[in-house]
């Protein structure tokens, strides 16, 4: 899917708006400030911030923008609610966020317990969105040939570094990646990252695991898509390969498309955990939300339930 005006979206909640004076004293002088942004056609589409030097060769910038309000979680009806439907339409809540996005980050948080009731109490935001188009032509390309997701997703947790260290910043919210943690997550998965000389995926996407039935069980990824790569499922039986074990699995597949580029597809097979074979399925539809491309892997052998390969709007193979 295109990303389009916005390559990457991640944002900080607080519990009141900061300024934008606060937000140049928290980001100067780790990073270069070009200018100030007076906002768009209301909040939904950019608030009063700063526009901040990322690439400037390519006419690369982030936009960090305050708003005075809570995340707006729905789509919004277009005809009440106009500009909250056009702001979502037009990714101005960041590229592959779907509605719905800080509900689910928040139940399906496996590292942080107080997760929701920690969102549940913000009352602002700041947006962290990158573009290569502000003030360019209409034809101009998107992004250029030469873009590089990693760096994309490691300066934009830059500046929600120094944000969330700002008084009154609750958490740090990927919707794009369904990822909500606090500050001291965002450092140890950093500083982990950095000795591993591996991408922090932990905070950029979220690992979640689903109950299928009395044996079976659903582990998936979110945010794959900001690296340009499908999201990936395992549909597994827990009694026979351990839950940790297919976690492992799904962020090493997702570390090897990192470094190869989507090479894996439909009918290919990866390595399992206990020197198995799991054979890999490529759907356009997803077993759960947000509607994403997934790569499903599934234990050769075993028969997994219906739901698998029978999913709603899937086109039928000829």
């Amino acid at each position: 899917m295109p990303k389009g005006f916005f390559t990457q979206g991640i944002a900080v909640l607080f519990d009141a708006a900061p300024s934008r004076v606060a937000i140049r004293e928290a980001l100067e002088p780790a990073f270069e400030i070009a200018r100030e942004d007076d906002g768009g056609d209301g909040w939904a589409q950019g608030g009063d911030g700063l526009i901040v030097t990322y690439r400037p060769d390519v006419n690369g910038y982030f936009n960090i923008d305050v708003v005075a309000q809570a995340w707006p979680d729905h789509m919004g009806d277009p005809t009440a609610e106009p500009e909250l439907f056009a702001a979502w339409t037009f990714g101005h809540f960041g590229p592959n966020a779907y509605p719905g996005n800080l509900e689910r980050a928040s139940e399906h948080n496996l590292t942080w317990e107080d997760a929701k009731e920690v969102a549940g109490k913000h009352k602002a935001f700041v947006r962290i969105r990158l573009s290569y188009v502000f003030g360019a032509s209409d034809n101009a390309a998107m992004q250029p040939d030469d873009v590089d997701p990693r760096d994309e997703l490691n300066f934009a947790y830059g500046i929600a570094d120094k944000l969330l260290r700002m008084p009154g910043a609750l958490a740090l919210f990927n919707p794009g990646g369904e990822v909500l943690c606090e500050l001291d997550t965002l450092e140890q998965a950093t500083a982990w990252a950095i000795e591993n000389e591996l991408e922090p995926l932990d905070v950029w996407s979220n690992l979640r695991f689903f109950q299928v039935d009395d044996t079976w069980s659903l582990m998936d990824t979110v945010g794959n898509a900001q690296l340009d790569l499908p999201d990936m499922e395992a549909v597994f039986q827990p009694a026979q390969t351990d839950p940790n074990e297919v976690a492992a699995l799904l962020r090493n597949v997702t570390g090897y498309m990192i470094e190869n580029g989507a090479v894996i597809e439909d009918g290919h097979t990866v390595d399992g955990p206990a020197g198995d074979v799991w054979q890999v399925h490529a759907f356009e539809n997803s077993l759960s939300s947000p509607p994403r491309d997934v790569l499903c892997i599934v234990p050769e052998g075993v028969e997994p339930p219906a739901m698998v390969f029978h999913r709603a709007d899937e086109p039928e193979e000829e």
